[in-house]
């Protein structure tokens, strides 16, 4: 495995190159002049690109997943649920139907990763006090499939660039040192695109969509390979949607064997569970669509 100091550069080169790819098309329509009529990439309401209502989405609390049994113990947290407007949000944007909703996107993901400080209280409360240096956190994306990163389409990626600056926003900066003792180190957030999809697997090259949980399981049982040594480094993995766990917990299994601790999960929406109400979503109802705020237990958990 390469050392993490050469991916830490690669990973940001590779994030320079993302966000290039996603200036082109999302300026084309300006350089253009074109008047294209827009609607809501949720509700659909026309002569907006995102409503109130559906931005409010966005902009939720996060909730504890617990309807996704092959996460096991990895704690999961998510900022909506994957139905109704949330879901017509999600495909859009992950489908490159929208790009510009980039921008809001990215907002969630640092709105989220600041909101993981306060629920998981890192670094404090989950780092090793034993460990030399400054705490060390992984942001790691879930891989991404070869279609996908052909066609630069790693949503995965964007979106833990996005957590990984709301994480280092959002934490409190070390106390000043106190006379005669040593400099306190900052904490240091990496957001590194370092899982690949494992050969071999049950249903080679099977998308997840469309597929049933066993189906998800098995398509998902064989661990990523990890592309660096992340020895001494807690991790938080991040994807854009989860519905088994499957994925999440893969690749968890995959960063402890690289060495590294993962704390948990950060998703943007949730697949409901079967019992569950397809448009129940967290937040304010779009305009014309009915929902339910979805029923939360103890605080930061809801019933997804």
């Amino acid at each position: 495995m390469a050392p993490l100091a050469s991916s830490r550069s690669l990973a940001s080169l590779a994030s320079l190159a993302r966000q290039a790819r996603r200036a082109w098309p999302a300026a084309l329509p300006a350089a253009l002049g074109l008047a294209l009529p827009t609607s809501c990439a949720g509700c659909g309401r026309w002569e907006t690109a995102l409503c109130p209502e559906c931005a409010a989405l966005l902009q939720a609390s996060l909730a504890e997943v617990r309807g996704a049994p092959a996460a096991e113990d990895l704690r999961v947290h998510t900022v909506l649920a994957y139905a109704g407007p949330g879901r017509a949000l999600i495909l859009s944007w992950k489908n490159g139907a929208r790009e510009d909703l980039a921008p809001a996107m990215a907002a969630a993901g640092r709105r989220a990763g600041g909101q993981w400080v306060e629920l998981s209280g890192w670094p404090g409360a989950v780092g090793d006090d034993e460990a030399p240096g400054p705490p060390r956190l992984l942001v790691v994306p879930a891989p991404s499939g070869i279609a996908r990163r052909a066609r630069g389409r790693l949503v995965a990626a964007d979106l833990a660039d996005a957590v990984a600056l709301g994480i280092s926003r959002g934490i409190a900066p070390p106390p000043p040192p106190q006379p005669g003792g040593p400099d306190i180190p900052a904490p240091l957030i990496v957001s590194a695109d370092i899982l690949r999809r494992a050969s071999g697997r049950a249903l080679v090259g099977a998308h997840q969509a469309g597929l049933s949980a066993a189906q998800r399981r098995r398509n998902r049982s064989a661990p990523p390979r990890v592309l660096a040594d992340a020895r001494g480094w807690d991790a938080l993995i991040v994807d854009d949607v989860v519905t088994t766990g499957a994925t999440l917990h893969s690749c968890a299994v995959a960063l402890s064997g690289a060495g590294a601790r993962p704390l948990g999960a950060l998703v943007l929406a949730a697949t409901p569970p079967p019992a569950s109400t397809a448009t129940r979503v967290p937040g304010p109802a779009p305009a014309g669509v009915p929902h339910e705020p979805a029923p939360m237990g103890r605080s930061g958990a809801s019933a997804f």
